[in-house]
């Protein structure tokens, strides 16, 4: 009783961080189901590694015997072999084409912690119950830096395609863990466990708010967003691209809206592939979008629409734009409505004129 009791107190920060992660995750409808799976894997075996360290711990305090040797041998072996698990996950839940060669490492740390059982290579429990670390004792710091390096090489290439929030995240992730990790094997007193939960909750946080600013079907920003990034960011936009995609509601009629939301994300993928990363993309509406820019000149602008139409007729659907860049935001949003409803009539008339039929909205 006095076990689990001083269990309880020593960890009740962390135990409450766990429980409530894990509560969030039954009520998630955000985050993809394959991302919860890993969250919820991480969180299981933080709270198992959590529970090895306290009864290692106890089991160092207990008189010297054959048995109480072995238990604390397996006990160190098993923490050992999770802390460098716990960082890989890091860099499973940041980085969901992580390959499974990436366990590789991990398979190692977890061969040489269990030969402390045959030798004192790693470790070894002396007969008087005393730990004694051996050449490669260091080796689960290095394996957990190994991953830390695996997350810093994932911030980079979040950076490298502008997207600053995710970067900043999980840089921050790489160097609190490389933190933990170096202090640790330098035997200062650091609640490691309390920090990997502290970094669960933060990317789970981050990853939550990012999924409540987004269209669930295209993946492109919200309405909310838009209105949002119209108050925040106006001094910084320099132009509006209004976008309609043609015939949608005769795709959903006709085939179905499986056929539609399959259109949908076709013509978001090709806006996402023409624009830089400071370009917000929002879908405002059931067939409407819309892009802020940032810092462009007109010219960049007209560019980066007929970047982005040709784009779009690579995928076989069709979208109308429109581009304002001159006036207040208010006024750029109505000129580029109007042009865009322009582009419109002009790309049915083409279709007239060249023998097309165009299909009736019902």
């Amino acid at each position: 009783m006095d076990l689990l009791l001083s269990f309880f107190i020593q960890n009740y920060v962390l135990l409450i961080m766990l429980a409530g992660i894990t509560i969030l995750t039954f009520f998630d409808v955000f985050l993809d189901r394959s991302k919860i799976k890993r969250l919820r894997l991480m969180l299981v075996l933080l709270f198992v590694l959590t529970v090895f360290d306290h009864l290692e711990i106890y089991t160092s305090t207990l008189a010297p015997s054959q048995n109480v040797i072995m238990f604390r041998t397996l006990l160190s072996a098993l923490c050992y072999s999770l802390r460098p698990v716990i960082v890989m996950m890091l860099v499973f839940i940041t980085y969901r084409k992580a390959s499974l060669l990436i366990t590789i490492p991990a398979i190692v740390n977890v061969i040489a912690a269990f030969s402390a059982f045959f030798t004192n290579i790693v470790f070894t429990i002396l007969p008087t119950n005393v730990y004694s670390r051996g050449p490669l004792g260091f080796t689960p710091y290095v394996v957990s830096l190994l991953y830390v390096a695996g997350l810093f090489l994932v911030s980079f290439r979040v950076l490298a395609k502008r997207s600053f929030e995710e970067g900043a995240i999980t840089m921050l992730l790489a160097f609190t863990a490389s933190i933990a990790a170096l202090l640790t094997a330098l035997e200062y007193k650091v609640d490691i466990n309390l920090t990997y939960g502290a970094e669960i909750l933060l990317y789970y946080l981050y990853a939550y708010g990012q999924y409540t600013k987004r269209d669930a079907l295209t993946g492109l920003l919200n309405r909310q967003s838009f209105y949002s990034d119209i108050e925040k960011r106006s001094g910084s936009i320099t132009g509006v691209i209004s976008i309609d995609m043609n015939e949608l509601k005769w795709l959903n009629d006709n085939l179905g809206h499986s056929a539609g939301d399959k259109a949908l994300k076709a013509v978001s993928a090709a806006f996402m592939r023409s624009a830089a990363a400071k370009e917000r993309i929002y879908r405002i509406g059931g067939d409407e979008f819309v892009t802020l820019c940032r810092g462009r000149t007109a010219g960049e602008m007209e560019q980066l629409v007929a970047d982005m139409r040709s784009a779009v007729s690579e995928t076989g659907y069709s979208c109308a734009f429109g581009l304002s860049t001159d006036g207040s935001i208010e006024e750029m949003i109505k000129e580029a409505d109007a042009l865009m409803y322009e582009d419109k009539a002009k790309i049915k008339a083409e279709i007239l004129e060249n023998g097309g039929v165009l299909h009736p909205r019902g």
